[in-house]
């Protein structure tokens, strides 16, 4: 009767210190984005710190009864986040724009936004056109975005207001998040580590549900890619590799990993002939753009007002790039940061994938998932722009490797948003060297410290 007693009385500590941690992690991540802005950077950073803070002490005192909280708390964290406005980024508002266009049978991708008159004075499209940031460029977002942006886009256009067709994308990420949570849960006797660091951390609900980024629903379709992939499912897990691409351009990133993993199990003269197809046309497509008046214009528009403005023209806390590119203007060529810093991130990518895609392991799927991190590593080192929510998927990917610096970034990043404090805006130095050197710090103790600590 008295072990009874006592592990009641445990189990209602339990319950209260719990509650209350999540109760003191929330209330911030909820209030800011109703009485703040973007602006305000030590309200956002102290305000964010005190739930990461909060977040730390839940898995200090984290039991198996716990979870459930966890996962209630984050759940209802992110309905309330679907009814307020976003705060820290204005990329919604081009996803209305661009999905009022899709609707009237118009390519986002062909029409600048500031040069379609039509939409300015009616949908909102003045407003819309006002709060973007991208009204001088095409549409870069690729086409299972587009098709989404149509749901919300829709009701714009039948008289709801852009704050609630902008709840209703948030809506449509709160799905494929839950799709998310369903895959930890299902996946959760092979993670090193508990799926709620990525349920409740801060910059996953603030950047995802909170701003309506469109990470979890890459994230979502990498983890059924991963999945099938282990299962040797290779046409489903084709199928998402195909939808994780076409929701953001990033999985690329592993089709050198994807190639050289498919030689090392393919005949020769099967290898060859795949590559005389490739060759024949991707060729053809390069004649066409380079040589054809037609081709030639699509490309130069594209690269000056679209895809290309995102390697040529946007910067971003990019510390590698920064610190290249105030060295490279003493050159004979002032303006070929980029271009060397993308040579030497495809060289790197392309070493890793060859020689990774020969080791033997044990667990498919947490070997995947460390591929898709240590890529998007290299690829965010050599960048010129390295965005917070763009540490989303290799976050959730974390929790499958333990891998600790995708949680560093995650959790230090926020400080970047220190660079819209002022106008104008430009990027603080020192705030660049905190950040890089937490990261990479956090890198170097786990490829050379880590082992040696644990072998002691």
């Amino acid at each position: 009767m008295f072990n009874l007693i006592k592990q009641y009385s445990n189990n209602c500590r339990g319950f209260v210190v719990t509650s209350t941690i999540l109760l003191a992690w929330a209330l911030p991540l909820a209030a800011f984005p109703l009485f703040f802005a973007r602006s305000d950077t030590w309200f956002l950073c102290g305000f964010f710190f005190f739930s990461l803070l909060q977040y730390f002490l839940f898995f200090r005192f984290f039991s198996s009864h716990s979870e459930s909280f966890g996962v209630w708390a984050g759940i209802l964290l992110r309905v309330w986040l679907v009814f307020t406005p976003v705060f820290l980024s204005e990329d919604t508002f081009r996803f209305l724009w661009d999905g009022l266009l899709v609707l009237d049978g118009v390519s986002p991708y062909s029409e600048l936004p500031i040069h379609i008159e039509a939409y300015q004075n009616v949908y909102d499209g003045k407003e819309l056109l006002t709060r973007m940031n991208s009204a001088n460029y095409y549409s870069v977002y690729p086409p299972i975005l587009q098709g989404l942006f149509i749901i919300p886009s829709f009701l714009l256009k039948q008289g709801v207001s852009i704050l609630a067709a902008i709840g209703v994308w948030k809506g449509i990420l709160l799905f494929f998040e839950l799709g998310i949570l369903y895959l930890f849960r299902k996946n959760e006797n092979r993670t090193k580590t508990s799926y709620l660091k990525y349920w409740l951390h801060p910059l996953v609900l603030w950047e995802g549900l909170g701003n309506g980024h469109p990470e979890p629903i890459l994230f979502f379709f990498l983890f059924l890619l991963f999945v099938y992939w282990e299962k040797q499912k290779f046409f489903r897990s084709a199928i998402f590799y195909l939808a994780s691409i076409l929701t953001k351009i990033l999985p690329l990133l592993l089709a050198p990993f994807i190639f050289f993993w498919w030689c090392r199990r393919t005949k020769t003269k099967n290898i060859l002939f795949t590559l005389l197809i490739l060759f024949f046309l991707l060729g053809n497509i390069g004649v066409w753009l380079f040589t054809s008046e037609f081709g030639q214009n699509i490309f130069q528009e594209h690269w000056r007002k679209g895809i290309g403005v995102y390697f040529t023209l946007f910067e971003f806390h990019g510390g590698l790039y920064y610190l290249v590119r105030s060295l490279i203007r003493f050159t004979w060529y002032p303006y070929s940061t980029g271009i060397v810093l993308g040579i030497l991130s495809f060289i790197l990518i392309s070493f890793y994938s060859f020689t990774t895609s020969a080791r033997e392991r044990k667990d498919e799927l947490v070997f995947l998932f460390n591929v898709w991190i240590q890529l998007s590593g290299i690829y965010y080192l050599f960048s010129s722009t390295v965005h917070p929510w763009y540490f989303l998927p290799i976050l959730g990917a974390s929790v499958f490797t333990g891998s600790i610096w995708p949680g560093v970034a995650s959790g230090v990043w926020i400080l970047s948003y220190s660079t819209y404090s002022s106008l104008p805006y430009y990027d603080r130095t020192w705030v660049l060297i905190l950040e890089y050197s937490l990261v990479l710090g956090a890198v170097f103790w786990e490829t050379f410290l880590k082992k040696k600590v644990q072998i002691r």
